[in-house]
């Protein structure tokens, strides 16, 4: 617009007042125009709203997708707590007295050692192998997984990149899992993250080798090195840690036992690591490359073999204790402490071994006819036997639903028929089973344990879970009545069979084993004899009713009997005090029979026997001591030392007779100072033979785990002089043979100022030391 226009339009515009309005009303309509946007503008501005909008929308949902993926991601992964305070199941130890393992509880047969007590050879081994940038990453070997994507892209083949960081976080927690996944892989990653923040590169090598598995049902390192070599690990040479650390890859694969081919190129593959990495010289690699791989194999299923009984019998000792302190047997690494010798228990199981070994078969012919089948006199002479055995077995007990029966006979019928059953019941059943115990009597701690022949068959502890009549060995305990009450060792009674009345007329005699009835003989005889008759004639005088036929008239010295046998320790709770008790008929524990014998040994003095002395954590902590238990006098000493003078004579006889136990000393050579006692129930069901010296009282019992095994009737062998003593008499000569035992030869000493009644049966006391001259 010119200059002359601009004049002319303002002139107008403040001259005409209808111009100046209709301008005013052009310039508002085009203010509000220019507010209200055109039909264009309006869908692009509602098409960026939009927009804004779903983004808005999808970046919260992938917020919270990550944020739930994060969690996911983080559930499966162990806690903070669980990070800091791994749990490795770890078995708790039974050592000896001497610090022999001989037993473990566990859920997996693992011995924690530290860094410091594992070879450095089998550090070696498992950084060459398996990770050999393990001290310059942080948990994820980056080069490693890029390696093994090259790999897979090139060629097809897959190999791990899992650092040892990540194999311990699958070893340690079973949350993350051993699928092939991604999410499983992350996982796995993250939390080997988290063990290295929150450890040394040495805790992980050390926490990885205690945790890990190799082959036999061995877990860690040292129980790995002691199944396989039978040595701790720091002694693990180049050769027997690259066979380990190589078993890492299969177990099985490259077991050295199972497939040693397989083992020993898997072991070169270790071994050529090791040289790669500078971690042998090339003279070292070639020279093993050509050598076998040698073991020195102990199964695990062996370790403690000869304590496994034992090891029950502990376990239920302390149960209780440690349920209350919340410690868990199995898993918590405990070390029980025992009083046990190890040389002695080795002595003990050999000797029972020994004997059980060639009594089974003495036991099957004396039952078997000329030409006969398996024990067919046996089977004859007690024909309810096998049937009830059958009854007592799974098939039987299932035969009812698999025969769609309920009648006995049809059952029956059936598993009659099948023969390889039915010989396998008969042979399974007769068994001979056996229990041997020592204690030391002068503190009540138990050296050895067998509690039978073999743990993985019978798990039924004869020591003191089985409870059986003992014969004559419960003897003794009517003769300690008689002397406690001021009898002489010499004191004469009638050994004519006696003969006594109940009520009703009904009439109750005893004979001798074997004859050999009438006259009058010593206690000291009788006792060493065993003679039924005799120990039945003393039993009016104990009773104060001497001269009488009345059965009643014994049931004071029935109780005097039981009283006495009481105080020693045998539990007769429940058990009536009938005359029979003198020849024992009471049933009585292995356990509780030897720990009444103590007494003798003990000078009158009984101590409750015990087994176990401390407990300790698995860092060696003690969190339990067990205190001795507490002694009491129940005879005098010169009481107990006439006891232990008259059981002399069962092993050494005397002038015109033998003892029972003379075998001992004939066939066994044991011509230390020693006392003892044999013993046969009437059927032969049970055989025992307790042997005292003043170091330890030993007992052993033999019979089948049923009562209805039992040896034929007046069988020579089916007796404590045959079936027990030669345990007891095998056991001393293995026990001074062996120089680790300490096996002791010193006598037993009188109380001090004691002289012996004169009329002794025996000219060989040293009237200077008081002692027997052997």
């Amino acid at each position: 617009m010119s200059n002359s226009e601009y004049d002319n339009e303002m002139d107008r515009y403040f001259n005409d007042p209808e111009y100046r309005r209709q301008k005013a009303n052009k310039e508002k309509k085009s203010q509000q125009a220019s507010k209200e946007p055109n039909n264009y503008s309006l869908t692009n501005m509602n098409k960026r709203s939009n927009l804004y909008r779903w983004i808005g929308i999808i970046g919260g949902i992938c917020v919270i997708l990550l944020g739930g993926f994060v969690l996911y991601l983080y559930s499966g992964m162990p806690s903070i707590e669980a990070l800091e305070n791994p749990k490795t199941a770890v078995a708790s130890k039974i050592k000896s007295r001497d610090g022999v393992v001989i037993g473990r509880f566990y859920t997996q047969n693992r011995t924690y050692v530290p860094y410091e007590d594992i070879s450095k050879n089998v550090v070696n081994a498992l950084i060459a192998t398996e990770d050999h940038r393990f001290y310059s990453h942080w948990g994820v070997d980056v080069k490693a997984i890029f390696a093994a994507i090259a790999d897979i892209a090139t060629s097809g083949n897959i190999r791990g990149a899992s650092t040892i960081s990540q194999q311990l976080a699958r070893n340690l927690y079973k949350k993350i899992g051993r699928e092939f996944s991604f999410i499983r892989k992350l996982r796995e990653m993250l939390t080997a993250i988290q063990i290295e923040k929150n450890y040394t590169k040495r805790e992980i090598i050390e926490m990885y080798l205690n945790t890990v598995e190799f082959p036999n049902s061995s877990y860690g390192i040292q129980t790995a090195a002691q199944t396989h070599y039978g040595k701790d690990a720091s002694k693990l040479n180049v050769s027997e840690a690259a066979t380990l650390i190589g078993s890492l890859r299969a177990v099985y694969f490259y077991n050295p036992r199972i497939n040693p081919e397989n083992a020993k190129r898997r072991q070169n593959v270790v071994l050529m690591q090791l040289q790669k990495r500078g971690f042998i010289a090339d003279s070292t690699y070639n020279n093993l490359l050509s050598q076998k791989i040698a073991l020195d194999y102990h199964p695990p299923s062996e370790a403690g073999h000869d304590s496994k009984y034992f090891a029950q019998y502990v376990r239920k000792q302390v149960k209780d204790w440690a349920s209350e302190n919340e410690y868990n047997l199995n898993t918590d690494g405990l070390t029980i402490y025992t009083t046990i010798n190890s040389e002695l228990q080795l002595n003990a199981q050999k000797a029972v071994e020994a004997k059980l070994d060639s009594l089974q078969p003495i036991f099957e012919n004396e039952w078997t006819s000329a030409n006969g089948e398996f024990m067919d006199t046996y089977w004859k002479r007690y024909p309810g036997f096998l049937s009830s055995f059958i009854e007592e077995t799974d098939r039987y007990k299932n035969g009812f639903s698999k025969y769609d029966t309920d009648q006995r006979s049809v059952v029956m019928e059936k598993l009659m028929a099948d023969e390889a059953f039915v010989d396998s019941v008969k042979h399974a059943r007769t068994q001979l089973q056996a229990g041997f115990v020592g204690i030391d009597p002068q503190t009540g701690a138990v050296r050895f344990w067998i509690g039978g022949s073999d743990y993985s068959n019978t798990q039924f502890d004869h020591v003191y879970q089985s409870k059986r009549q003992t014969g004559s060995t419960f003897k003794p305990f009517v003769y300690t009545v008689a002397i406690d009450n001021g009898y002489k060792p010499y004191y004469k009674i009638s050994n004519a069979p006696p003969l006594f009345y109940q009520k009703g007329g009904k009439a109750w005699s005893i004979t001798n084993y074997g004859g050999g009835q009438g006259g009058m003989v010593s206690l000291r005889q009788a006792l060493a004899r065993s003679l039924n008759n005799a120990t039945v004639n003393l039993l009016p005088e104990l009773a104060g009713s001497p001269g009488t036929n009345k059965l009643s008239d014994l049931i004071p010295a029935a109780k005097k009997i039981k009283k006495m046998a009481q105080n020693m320790g045998i539990d007769l709770e429940g058990v009536k005090p009938y005359p029979s008790i003198a020849l024992g008929t009471a049933d009585v524990s292995l356990l509780e029979l030897v720990s009444a014998y103590t007494t003798f040994a003990n000078e009158g003095v009984h101590i409750e026997p015990h087994a176990i002395t401390r407990i300790e954590d698995k860092s060696g902590n003690i969190i339990k001591e067990f205190q001795s238990t507490e002694r009491q006098e129940v005879i005098s000493p010169e009481t107990a030392y006439m006891m232990v003078d008259m059981l002399r004579n069962a092993i050494r006889g005397g002038p015109g007779y033998y003892g029972t136990g003379i075998r001992l000393r004939t066939t066994y050579n044991v011509t230390q100072d020693i006392a003892g006692k044999t013993g046969t129930t009437d059927n032969s069901a049970d055989n025992w033979f307790v042997g005292m010296t003043p170091q330890v009282v030993m007992g052993a019992w033999v019979g089948g785990s049923d009562r209805r095994i039992r040896f034929p009737k007046n069988s020579y062998t089916g007796q404590g002089a045959h079936a027990a003593m030669p345990i007891i008499g095998k056991f001393i000569q293995l026990a001074k043979a062996d120089p680790e035992a300490n096996w002791s030869v010193e006598p037993f000493d009188p109380p001090p100022g004691f002289v012996m009644p004169k009329d002794r049966e025996t000219n060989r006391i040293n009237t200077g030391t008081g002692r027997i001259d052997w």
